[in-house]
Order: structure tokens, then C-alpha cells, then sequence
């Protein structure tokens, strides 16, 4: 390799003119995270063949020889893949074989580039239409993606973020470099399927060629559901139960159906109290049997005393009534035993002598 052309040489003659005269457009990363992530990595390299460029092709070959054996500042790693297209008015993409990116293959595959590019036709102008399309979609495919359109300066690129810092610099620049004989080097930078990065070179200066965004740092994962506690049956306290003598019942009153709310489920019957007895003044007269009726109503004598007011209440028109009855049957009987007392018996001279009749 010549000594004039070495990239290390190269590097010292530009200095800090490099600063001045290459446009660096870089969206801001996005939100990173500490570990690098381990993503496919694609490299793009395209020819723009118009008429004006064929005055350009030795310091397009400069330019792309640098670049490659430096591996483009160390971001171009083995196994990287690497197309090649050719525009001026139409787009070809099929021009190029892609291939893999080996370090130790470096000096042949920046001579196959080169190469190809001094064997091109070059004719007709600069039509960035005609590109931008099928960009756009390689973009969206691909998790990394590095392209670099050395060009002419002529027309206006769109479809990117950064089109108008682009056709700026094109318009500033582009007859420097066409009087110098030298291209201009358009690097974008997407990241999964994102443009997020752009710089605008002038060689024969080096191309700037800035860092990837660090990635988006992936969602959390989702948090695990807390586990569903079925509902619990609810416990049904029922009142407590209230034992008043022999009736048992709770603390509520009764709800009366419709068919016996005129019926009082808590009414007192008093028992069957029997009336004294009549003493018999007369021994010599025999006492009619004693009415069964009246036996059975008049012989138990009260032993239950009424629980509630309401019950006493009861219980006490029904003494009365008791009381009444009991009192006119013994007037009947006393009327009964005055009458029997009543009749003369007669002696038993008297009877002897009305048997002799």
C-alpha cells in the first residue's frame, strides 16, 4: 500500500479539519441499557453512477479503502453482511454479490469494491427517487443497519429525518467537491427498522462514522397475577332462641300468612278447674249421683300460671266465666238437695198400718 494513502498518514493531514467540514446529525439515543445486546449488523454500500461521478471514481476508491482497513473505525465485525447497489436514474441491486465481512479477507474484499466500482457505466444524473423506496423498506428489516451512498451532491434525497440538513449540506458543498474531484459521503444509521443516526463526509477527509444508540432496554416482564381468592360463604347468624315455659320460639315475632293472620298463635287456655263440694245436711237421705259433666269440668284445680300480660288478661275472663258457671250449678244443687229435704218420710207405725188397709 502506498505510504500517501495510508489511513494513519491520511488522518494526520486532515487534523481537526475534519470537525469543520463533516456534518454529524444524530438522534438523540433512546433510553439504554447497561448490557450491549448481541444484534444482526447489515452494511449497505452504494454508487451513485451518474455522468458527474465518473471524474470521482479514483477518490471514491481512496475513500473506500480507508474505510475498509479500518473496518470502518472497528464497527464493522466478522460475519457482518455486506450489499452493494449502483443508482443514477434506476436502481440496481443485483449488480454485487452480497457477502460476509472477515477481517483477514479485508484487502481482497476492498478490491473487489473497488473494482466494481471503476467498471461501472456511468451515465445520466443523479435521481435519489429512485433509491429511497426499497431504503426505506431495507430499513424497517433490519435490526441494525449501516448505509453509505457516495455521491455526487445533486437532486434532493427524502424519506429520512434528516432530509433537510442533507439537501443543505448538498447545496453548500457540492461544487467544492465537484472542483475537487471528490465525492460526497452520505452515512445513515437505522436501528430496528428506526433511522437514528446521519453524518454528511467530505473526502478527501475521513468519513465520520459515529457510534449506534445504545438499545432500547426491553419492557419488564409482566408482573405475576395475584392468585384469586374465592369468595367466602357468608355466615348466617340466626337470632337467638327464647324459652318462655313450654312455648319455644326466637326473639322475632311471627310473620302471619295471609291465611291464619287473624289466629293467635299465642293464646292461653286455662285448665279445667272443678267446683267444691256441697256438704249433705241430711245423712238419712241418699245424695243423687253426681252429674259426670260436671265432675269432669269442676275436678282439676288450676296448677299453671299465665307467662305474659296478655295471657293474664286471658286467663282471667276465663276464671270468671269458670267462676259463673261453677256458681249457678251449685245454687242448682242446693236447690236440688233443699227440695229433697223437703220430703216427709214416713214412720213405721204409720206405714204398718197402711199396709193393713
Amino acid at each position: 500500500m502506498n505510504m500517501k494513502t495510508h489511513p494513519i498518514n491520511l488522518f494526520r493531514r486532515a487534523g481537526f479539519a475534519a470537525v469543520l467540514f463533516a456534518a454529524v446529525f444524530v438522534i438523540p439515543a433512546v433510553r439504554a441499557q447497561p448490557t450491549e445486546q448481541t444484534v444482526q449488523s447489515r452494511f449497505l454500500f452504494i454508487f451513485d453512477t451518474s455522468s458527474d461521478m465518473k471524474a470521482r471514481v479514483a477518490a471514491t476508491q481512496k475513500a473506500l479503502n480507508m474505510m475498509l482497513a479500518t473496518s470502518l473505525s472497528g464497527q464493522l465485525h466478522a460475519g457482518d453482511s455486506m450489499g452493494v447497489w449502483t443508482f443514477n436514474q434506476n436502481l440496481n441491486t443485483r449488480g454485487h454479490p452480497l457477502q460476509s465481512w472477515n477481517p483477514d479477507d479485508a484487502a481482497m474484499i476492498a478490491s473487489n469494491l473497488t473494482k466494481f466500482a471503476s467498471n461501472q457505466h456511468y451515465a445520466k444524473s443523479t435521481r435519489f427517487e429512485a433509491l429511497q423506496p426499497l431504503l426505506n423498506q431495507v430499513v424497517q428489516d433490519s435490526e441494525r443497519l449501516t448505509v453509505l451512498i457516495f455521491c455526487d451532491g445533486d437532486g434532493k434525497i427524502n424519506g429520512t429525518p434528516f432530509d433537510d440538513a442533507i439537501n443543505q449540506m448538498f447545496q453548500e458543498k457540492k461544487s467544492a467537491q465537484k472542483k475537487a474531484r471528490e465525492p460526497l459521503v452520505i452515512l445513515l444509521r437505522s436501528q430496528l427498522g428506526q433511522y437514528v443516526g446521519c453524518t454528511v463526509s467530505l473526502p478527501p477527509l475521513p468519513v465520520n462514522i459515529p457510534q449506534f444508540p445504545p438499545l432500547p432496554v426491553p419492557p419488564p416482564p409482566p408482573a405475576p397475577k395475584p392468585e384469586e381468592i374465592p369468595p367466602t360463604t357468608p355466615v348466617i347468624v340466626s337470632p337467638p332462641l327464647i324459652i318462655i315455659g313450654t312455648n319455644v320460639g326466637n326473639s322475632l315475632p311471627p310473620v302471619p300468612s295471609p291465611a291464619s293472620a287473624s289466629i293467635q298463635t299465642n293464646r292461653y287456655v286455662p285448665p279445667v278447674v272443678p267446683a267444691p263440694a256441697v256438704p249433705v245436711t241430711n245423712t238419712n237421705t241418699p245424695v243423687p249421683p253426681t252429674n259426670p259433666a260436671v265432675t269432669r269440668i269442676i275436678g282439676i284445680a288450676p296448677t299453671n300460671t299465665p307467662a305474659t300480660a296478655q295471657n293474664s288478661d286471658t286467663a282471667s275472663k276465663g276464671f270468671l266465666l269458670i267462676g259463673a258457671g261453677l256458681f249457678g250449678a251449685a245454687i242448682a244443687l242446693g236447690i236440688v238437695v233443699w227440695l229433697s229435704s223437703r220430703r216427709k218420710v214416713p214412720s213405721l207405725i204409720t206405714r204398718s198400718m197402711n199396709d193393713r188397709k
